[in-house]
This record gives C-alpha cells, sequence and structure tokens, in this order.
C-alpha cells in the first residue's frame, strides 16, 4: 500500500511539473526610451516579457487602422520570481520595434524576455538617409541598449545573463552578425552599394555615401566595436548587406553559433549573395532555405485586410506561401536552435 502511495504521488508530481511546462506564459510588454548621449542617437524600446497576470476583459478600442496584425500584451504586468532567457530583436530597414511581434509572441510565450527597438534614423517614423547606410551602429545601438536593460531594477534582475541571444530580420539579420563579430568591408574595391532599398526617404540633401565625411567619420570610429561577447547565439531571417562581405578574414571572430534562416524566393536580398554568402563565409553557421517562391517580406507580421489593400507588396505573398504556417516553422526552428545553443 505504501509502495502504491509512493508511485501516485510520483505521478502527480510530474504531471503537475510537465503542466506547468505546457503552459504558455502571457506577454507583459513595458515602452521606454534610452538615450544614447555619446551620439545623441534616442532609442525607442519595447520590453516584452512573461507574466502570469490576466489581461484586462476591457480592450482599448483600436483609433487607426493597422497594417499589420497585432498581439494582445498586459502593459507593466508583474513578472515571476525567475530567471529568464533573454532575445534582442533588430528590425529590417525602415521597420520598427513591433515589425516582428509573431516571433516575440510565440518566444515571451515560451519563457523567453524579448527586446526591440527602433534603431535611431532608419525605422519606419523616422527616417535619416545618412542612417539607412550607417549599417555598423545598429550593433552599437543594440549593445548600448543590452547593457541598460541589464541595469533596469525591474526586469535587469529577472534575466540569465548566461543566456543572452540575438534575433534579426534583414538588415537587422546583418545586425546581428555584426555582433557575433561579423566585419562589413565598405572600403574593399569589392564592395559596390547596391540599390538603395525602397523604404530609403527622399530627401533635397544630395549625399555622395562613399565619401561623405559623417558616414566616414562613423564607419572609422565604430567599425572595430560591433562585437558583443555576452550575446551567445544568433538567429537571423534573410540576411542583407552580404555585398560587404567577401572573406572568411571578415567572419574570423566570430565563434558563437549563427542559425540563418531565408526563402529562395527573396529578391530584395537574393540568397545566393546573402544568406548563402554568410554561411560560406562563417565557419559556426547553419543555413535553412524556404523553397520558391517563398520571399523577404514572409517574415513581417501578418497583414490585415486593411494591410493588403494598402500595401500589398509588404503583405501579400505568392499563392503557394502561407505565411502563418513559415513563422510557424521558423519559431520551432528558434525554439529548438536557442534550447542548443544558449
Amino acid at each position: 500500500m505504501k509502495r502504491y502511495h509512493i508511485q501516485i504521488l510520483v505521478i502527480i508530481f510530474f504531471f503537475s511539473v510537465a503542466t506547468k511546462a505546457n503552459t504558455a506564459y502571457k506577454i507583459g510588454q513595458k515602452s521606454l526610451t534610452y538615450v544614447d548621449a555619446t551620439r545623441n542617437r534616442p532609442l525607442d524600446v519595447e520590453i516584452w516579457y512573461p507574466t502570469t497576470d490576466n489581461p484586462s476583459e476591457q480592450r482599448v478600442k483600436e483609433t487607426r487602422k493597422e497594417i499589420f496584425q497585432t498581439i494582445r500584451t498586459i502593459p507593466n504586468a508583474s513578472i515571476p520570481d525567475e530567471k529568464f532567457p533573454i532575445l534582442l530583436v533588430s528590425h529590417g530597414t525602415g521597420g520598427n520595434r513591433f515589425s516582428l511581434t509573431w516571433f516575440i509572441k510565440s518566444m515571451v510565450e515560451k519563457g523567453y524576455i524579448v527586446v526591440s527597438l527602433d534603431h535611431y534614423g532608419n525605422s519606419t517614423f523616422n527616417k535619416i538617409p545618412r542612417e539607412f547606410v550607417k549599417w555598423w551602429e545598429r550593433a552599437i545601438d543594440i549593445q548600448f541598449v543590452l547593457t541598460n536593460v541589464l541595469k533596469d531594477e525591474k526586469i535587469g534582475a529577472k534575466i540569465d545573463q548566461s543566456r543572452i541571444g540575438g534575433v534579426g530580420f534583414s538588415l537587422g539579420g546583418y545586425t546581428q552578425i555584426a555582433l557575433a563579430g561579423g566585419y562589413v568591408d565598405r572600403d574593399s574595391n569589392r564592395t559596390k552599394l547596391p540599390e538603395l532599398p525602397p523604404e530609403f526617404p527622399e530627401g533635397e540633401e544630395e549625399i555622395d555615401f562613399e565619401k561623405d565625411p559623417l558616414i566616414l567619420a562613423s564607419y572609422k570610429k565604430y567599425k572595430d566595436l560591433v562585437k558583443d561577447d555576452r550575446i551567445k547565439a544568433f538567429f537571423v531571417m534573410t540576411p542583407a548587406i552580404g555585398f560587404g562581405f567577401h572573406s572568411k578574414e571578415q567572419t574570423k571572430d566570430i565563434i558563437a553559433p549563427i542559425f540563418i534562416v531565408a526563402g529562395k524566393g527573396d529578391k530584395n536580398t537574393p540568397t545566393p549573395y546573402n544568406a548563402e554568402n554568410y554561411h560560406r563565409l562563417i565557419k559556426t553557421s547553419t543555413l535553412y532555405l524556404f523553397d520558391a517562391p517563398v520571399g523577404h517580406y514572409v517574415f513581417l507580421n501578418e497583414g490585415t485586410e486593411f494591410g493588403k489593400k494598402i500595401l500589398p507588396e509588404l503583405t501579400i505573398d505568392p499563392p503557394k506561401v502561407n505565411r502563418k504556417a513559415i513563422h510557424k516553422e521558423t519559431i520551432k526552428l528558434a525554439e529548438d536552435f536557442f534550447r542548443i545553443s544558449m
């Protein structure tokens, strides 16, 4: 009889542990702005984190039409007294800190703190021509934000500092590769600036991107400061700036694992010159390619009906591409990668 009771208790214990492990957290959200005074660079930041709080039944009525689907969060919710791994998310050129909420939602529910930011001068509502080509300064943004988040009285104490990961899309993918130790060589004769992206802002000032003194000064000052050893693993989606990487000498300092995901149908950052080029040059990389016609913007949030009407190039995929299914598979790849790598 005693042995029977012990067996029952063991079954109950493991059932309760399994139930807890399989219970998704809800999503807390904190908005703030950090200012890097040394560069006169304000950085708008969202911290998304696990919570067991229950959301209010009353939902705020939308005051504007959304282009992309949004997620439900609990502003300034409590955070459990545990240690969580953290992911730092870098958006694509002209994007913003909400561009990858499909990814953020899933990872927070699995028990990650996720920090996303607007890169100064290269985000949806803050476009400055020079900042579109000062790619290396994005890595400095991430470093500055990470340092400040670790100091945050509420969030910092709940972060497992041995488990810090980076996530990026497009130009944000390059940003994470830079943080891993990848060195973009803008001075090489082989590095030719491609056509400017469609997100590039129109302006009255004409800028010579190869000779502009402010761009050259930034490159000289920050090009050797992009690596951040605090970040232990990197998951990058359809990374850009492959045209600036030509030899393994530029990636020899990368020792952290990097998982590269892209679509063979990408016309914005074609995989042979970007994802596949990075994989060839980075000895610690793994490459996963979705079949054609999976393209570039499939890694953005799903579009609303309104968004599909006014911005079809970002929200509508080819007929045989299911954005939600691509997201689901990408999340599984990321979960498995981070679980093993950090």
